[in-house]
């Protein structure tokens, strides 16, 4: 759980890469139906596919379940039809929850709505933060393209000093720079991964990241 774009599902493709596994991945979020009762036969599916895909298996896949709040938060006091679908699906989920075997991992950028019965379900809940200087400016260096053409003006301490960040949004900010810097048929200078930060943050949904640091 955790902040978007700091790697919680990057992790969980690490995780099934270094237990050499194959991986299910669900968008929990695509899962709600308008049709009251399709929600709960989707959420349901979920697990039988899992199940019809596993049989037989000597390794049997993992199954990461991303957005996964749309079904951990709290319960709700059923006042409408779409309350008690809601109820209905926490109630199927954490049922297959307890007869699931194998490895499962669910995403959530919302721990703070989470109902403690799921809580209870999962062995490990792991907090991914947002990075600090330090760690923003390993990302910068890792998402530049090692052949990537750069100016000598390029400061990627300054970056990693003077913009809050996750390693998501610097990944889309070097895309822009590296896409501006080659319609112009140049090399990738500071000006450019300055507009591109500052474009980032002032079209960034997450009012909280929306904050530069060390002016």
């Amino acid at each position: 759980y955790g902040p978007p774009g700091t790697g919680k599902t990057l992790a969980a493709n690490a995780i099934a890469y270094k237990l050499k596994k194959d991986i299910i991945t669900f968008d929990c979020s695509k899962i709600l139906s308008f049709w009251v009762g399709e929600s709960e036969q989707n959420t349901r599916m979920i697990f039988d596919r899992y199940r019809e895909i596993s049989e037989g298996m000597k390794n049997p896949p993992m199954l990461l379940l991303n957005e996964a709040d749309q079904f951990l938060h709290r319960r709700i006091n059923a006042a409408r039809a779409t309350d008690n679908m809601y109820n209905q699906m926490q109630n199927i989920f954490l049922e297959q929850l307890e007869r699931f075997e194998g490895v499962l991992i669910a995403t959530t950028n919302l721990i703070e709505n989470m109902d403690s019965a799921f809580s209870r379900r999962f062995h490990h809940k792991i907090e991914f933060r947002r990075p600090g200087i330090d760690e923003r400016y390993k990302l910068w260096q890792v998402h530049i393209p090692e052949k990537a053409p750069l100016a000598d003006d390029v400061d990627l301490l300054y970056l990693s000093e003077h913009y809050d960040l996750s390693g998501g949004q610097i990944a889309v900010i070097v895309q822009n720079a590296v896409t501006r810097a080659a319609r112009r048929g140049d090399k990738i200078m500071m000006e450019d991964l300055i507009n591109a930060c500052e474009g980032e943050i002032k079209g960034n949904f997450d009012e909280r990241a929306k904050m530069r640091v060390g002016f």
